[in-house]
């Protein structure tokens, strides 16, 4: 499953790191990764953008809802009390 994962549905080919200069920054720099920061994320917009709102677009396979971190920011939204649209396709 994580080798399907770690590829482009569409070419089959596996996704690529920016090649830009910039340093990446991943779990093992935790202060400065940006990959584990979307609870501060949603709390800062929540806060700061009027009338926020979440949309949760729902493929038909329902596929959305085997991904741990789509699963953690409906919760999150929901502990924020960010109000949520649930859009079907």
């Amino acid at each position: 499953e994580w080798e399907l994962k770690s590829r482009d549905t569409v070419t089959g080919k596996y996704f690529q790191v920016c090649l830009c200069d910039e340093a990446k920054h991943f779990n093992d720099s935790r202060s400065q990764c940006e990959l584990n920061k979307f609870d501060d994320m949603m709390s800062f917009l929540a806060n700061e953008v009027p009338n926020m709102r979440q949309v949760i677009a729902v493929d038909e396979t329902f596929e959305i809802f085997s991904r741990a971190w789509c699963i953690a920011e409906i919760n999150e939204a929901l502990v924020l009390r960010i109000p949520q649209a649930l859009v079907l396709s």
